[in-house]
């Protein structure tokens, strides 16, 4: 119904400058701008008929189910490295590729935290995922010690060594 409207519109705004042809030069340039303010209000129209259809349509979102996510809290969480030599892996599994060794007592910003426990010679813990100066990886829980803070975790460090 409203695109019938609309064509009528547009036809009543184009047929007047088809016959304007027989009408003197100043009829003419008065014409074409009624003509050009007519094309500019029913292409108007039509956008505002589009945009009426378009919003009529709601969609509902009945249920939204968010994966969940391994970040310990808001702020961030340090640790403190206390095995000899740390291997840092690209996935939380003992399998997955070391990308870099990690000596005991530097401290790490633990960014992340895998969802089930593991157990890995015969210890039971998670496996968390670090920031060491850019390197983000995986290391095993019973590896490091954990604190809120950084100052925390490098008096610690300070002390251990």
């Amino acid at each position: 119904m409203r695109e019938a409207r609309l064509s009528t519109a547009v036809e009543s705004a184009i047929v007047p400058a088809v016959t304007s042809r027989s009408l003197p030069v100043t009829a003419r340039t008065r014409l074409g701008r009624t003509h050009a303010s007519r094309c500019l209000l029913a292409a108007a129209a039509a956008c505002l008929c589009l945009s009426a259809v378009s919003c009529g349509r709601e969609r509902r979102i009945e249920h939204v189910e968010f994966p969940t996510t391994p970040v310990l809290s808001a702020r961030s969480t340090w640790a403190v490295v206390i095995s000899p030599l740390l291997r840092v892996r690209e996935q939380a599994d003992t399998r997955a590729t070391v990308l870099q060794h990690i000596r005991q007592g530097v401290v790490v910003e633990v960014i992340g935290k895998s969802d089930r426990e593991d157990e890995i010679e015969g210890r039971q813990d998670y496996w968390y995922r670090i920031n060491y100066e850019g390197l983000k990886g995986w290391v095993f829980g019973p590896y490091l010690t954990l604190y809120d803070s950084r100052a925390a975790a490098e008096a610690e460090a300070a002390r251990a060594q």
